[in-house]
């Protein structure tokens, strides 16, 4: 059996990584597989876009080290999670682009005030991608505006809801307000007028500048209060206790 020293010589006989750059639309990603050596065992592959990580896959392989062609069995490993990590990442990237083209034409149809054919257009889309958070949230929505199916639609606004991290990413306000926003437009198209407001209010927790949301509310009347009402309602400590209410609330 080889000893860890020889494993260590042999390991500087792998190649370091692969490196490919590859295009996706109009973006150009570099692909980059790397070998942690001994003291790592380990396989990283990372998909770089101008810079920052955009996705990465990492593999273990301390059961190999002692194996009799341990070098060959690592090559290889290296080999094909370089190209399953490019096949994975592409389709990712075709599938947001489908995903982009279905909203692109629902935004356009709502915005003709033809919401009988967004829904259709949301329902394809949902077929397709049925775990999809926002399509779903759209799609609720309008169930229950279109369809007048109140209960059905507003149960797959909150399913949608569920699905999201409870960790709202900086920059992602304005998304995940938006699921609020259906949400509470499907309260308002079944009468739940109090319920309705509520879901406008937790949307304005994370994004305070959501003007839809704030439309909405001056349309009913009626505006939220922040959670400390001797603090502004912009202030960092409102904001983020509101999220982590609005999030119990769910519960």
């Amino acid at each position: 059996m080889a000893k860890k020293s020889d494993r260590v010589h042999l390991a500087l006989k792998i190649p370091p990584g692969f490196n490919i750059n590859i295009t996706l639309g109009d973006k150009t990603y570099h692909v980059q597989t790397e070998n942690g050596g001994t003291d790592n065992p380990s396989v990283t592959t990372y998909i770089y876009h101008k810079g920052e990580i955009v996705y990465s896959k990492k593999t273990d392989y301390s059961d190999i080290l002692n194996a009799k062609d341990y070098d060959d069995r690592l090559k290889d490993m290296m080999d094909r999670q370089h190209k399953s990590v490019i096949e994975e990442f592409t389709k990712r990237v075709e599938e947001n682009k489908k995903k982009t083209e279905y909203f692109d034409a629902v935004k356009k149809l709502l915005r003709r005030g033809n919401n009988k054919q967004a829904l259709k257009i949301l329902r394809d889309a949902l077929e397709e991608f049925p775990e999809d958070p926002f399509i779903m949230s759209y799609y609720g929505c309008l169930k229950a505006i279109v369809e007048k199916k109140y209960d059905e639609g507003i149960k797959i606004c909150q399913r949608a809801l569920e699905k999201l991290n409870p960790v709202v990413t900086p920059g992602e306000e304005p998304l995940y307000a938006t699921f609020y926003l259906n949400l509470g437009r499907a309260h308002l198209a079944g009468g739940q007028r109090q319920l309705a407001i509520e879901a406008f209010n937790n949307g304005l927790k994370i994004d305070r500048t959501n003007h839809d949301l704030l439309w909405e509310l001056r349309k009913l009347g009626t505006r939220r209060k922040p959670v400390i009402p001797f603090l502004r309602r912009s202030n960092l400590i409102n904001k983020y206790i509101g999220i982590i209410l609005s999030r119990l609330k769910g519960k």
